[in-house]
């Protein structure tokens, strides 16, 4: 696979920052301005431990960090869904097929007693709503924070920069035309097949809105790009649904959720879109918006990174009076359903923070891993809890070897963007260099070790220059 190029802007600060998981003032974390990125670099940094909110890409310092946050995936191939998923599935189900909110409430889909079956039902429908909505508003809080300081960067030093490489041809544009048909629309219908395999209680033709059925329940994958057609035909009643969500369910002032917050967070991605040539598919990767439609209107939006090995969840947010369909829940089986569809092997799920109770519900997808802050191998998420009971930062490893982090990066191999062009490592230019950006390199090749050779770091020299000018 042809890589395109991954620029990136390095921040090596480390300030304690808010958390929002324990509420305190010690969260920290290492990151880049993502310019551009290929969705293989990409994948290769979520399996060290990386994440995205919208541009900015970050590392939580893991041994210092007030809640240790560890990367977690599904095996969507060997996905079993508990009681309280299948029960979910066969609730939107029988919402779809009887078409009221009461119809639903006493379903006994276990052959239990139904009032307590209910009682449950409630109980889990709460629980799953809870630490959804929260899981999506504190893991962006930390990275809304750190955007409104962008590494000290200005935006419109940032336009430049990404203009010249355009300019120098450093870029190719390798989306297909909106008009492919591999572009078009597609109904849960024509995209997905029924959940009836794996849950045994979702049949495809819910989707077909057919007579015996109360309301049509469709899917519509489309490219998070804001130059694409169809994202700007749906996106504001998309954002219309992010601001309801965030307002009704996070408390979020107006002003917080405006149509610039919600573009940089949740529109704006650094991946450039490429087409999988190994899959039988031609499978197009990149960052998508997942809409559910019910009758038509959008009341959910998963938005997703389609990678080599993986779909991997961003975020998600949804019409607040379709609560009681347990939104959150549902849409993680669709999506592991979608990994199935593309041949993908894993569902990324973003960080486990076993610390705070409210996010250990991500664990409950089976079979799950937690990834070791050490070696960066994969482990049973079962065999991690009884450390992680005992330890808030735990390796999961026994050999001793493999409890620190072994370096492999190979500097020869770094390219940096400096005046205006790339440029290859070599002693004389790493040694010309200015203190300020040896220090900064340093902390780079710490923290990002052999991915830092598969991408290009922004040095600011002639910046530095004028600054001293500036001084004197």
């Amino acid at each position: 696979m042809n890589e395109p190029i991954t620029l990136v802007s390095f921040f090596p600060e480390e300030t304690p920052h808010s958390c929002g998981y324990c509420k305190g003032e010690g969260s920290l974390s290492k990151g880049m301005w993502a310019h551009f990125m290929s969705v293989g670099v990409y994948q290769n940094l979520l399996d060290k431990g990386w994440r995205r909110s919208g541009r900015y890409v970050y590392k939580p310092t893991m041994e210092k960090t007030c809640c240790p946050q560890y990367t977690i995936r599904c095996e969507a191939e060997k996905y079993k869904p508990s009681k309280t998923q299948k029960r979910v599935a066969k609730k939107v189900r029988n919402f779809l097929l009887r078409g009221s909110k009461k119809s639903i409430q006493n379903e006994d889909p276990e052959g239990k007693n139904p009032t307590e079956n209910a009682a449950a039902a409630k109980e889990d429908s709460k629980a799953e709503n809870k630490t959804d909505k929260e899981e999506s508003k504190e893991e962006g809080s930390d990275v809304v924070d750190m955007d409104k300081k962008i590494l000290g960067l200005k935006k419109a030093k940032i336009r430049r920069l990404e203009k010249r490489m355009e300019k120098k041809g450093y870029l190719k544009d390798t989306n297909k035309s909106v008009s492919d048909p591999k572009n078009k629309e597609k109904s849960i219908s024509e995209y997905l097949p029924s959940l009836q395999n794996c849950t045994d209680s979702l049949n495809s033709s819910v989707s077909q809105g057919g007579e015996e059925f109360k309301h049509k329940l469709e899917l519509r994958l489309i490219r998070a790009d804001q130059k694409d057609p169809q994202f700007q035909q749906h996106f504001q009643e998309s954002y219309e649904v992010y601001k309801k969500y965030q307002m009704s369910i996070h408390k979020d002032k107006e002003d917080e959720c405006d149509q610039n917050t919600y573009r940089r967070f949740l529109c704006a991605s650094p991946l450039k879109y490429q087409h999988d040539a190994s899959s039988k598919d031609d499978v197009l990767m990149g960052a998508f918006h997942q809409h559910y439609l019910l009758d038509g209107k959008i009341i959910a939006v998963g938005v997703l990174d389609i990678l080599p090995d993986c779909v991997s969840s961003v975020y998600l947010y949804y019409d607040p009076d379709y609560s009681h369909l347990s939104l959150g829940t549902y849409t993680a089986i669709r999506e592991l359903q979608l990994c199935g569809v593309l041949g993908r092997k894993h569902y990324y799920m973003g960080f486990y923070i076993h610390s705070c109770h409210k996010m250990r519900y991500k664990g409950k997808y089976y079979p799950s891993e937690l990834l070791s802050p050490t070696s960066f191998n994969w482990h049973p998420i079962e065999k991690c809890l009884p450390f992680l009971d005992q330890h808030k930062f735990h390796t999961f490893e026994k050999d001793a070897e493999l409890m620190t982090r072994k370096k492999t990066l190979d500097v020869t191999e770094v390219k940096f963007f400096l005046f205006g062009a790339i440029r290859p490592y070599s002693p004389g230019l790493a040694e010309s260099l200015s203190r300020k950006s040896k220090a900064m390199l340093a902390a780079y090749y710490e923290v990002c070790d052999k991915n830092a050779e598969n991408m290009v770091v922004v040095l600011n020299e002639d910046e530095e220059e004028e600054e001293s000018s500036d001084d004197e």
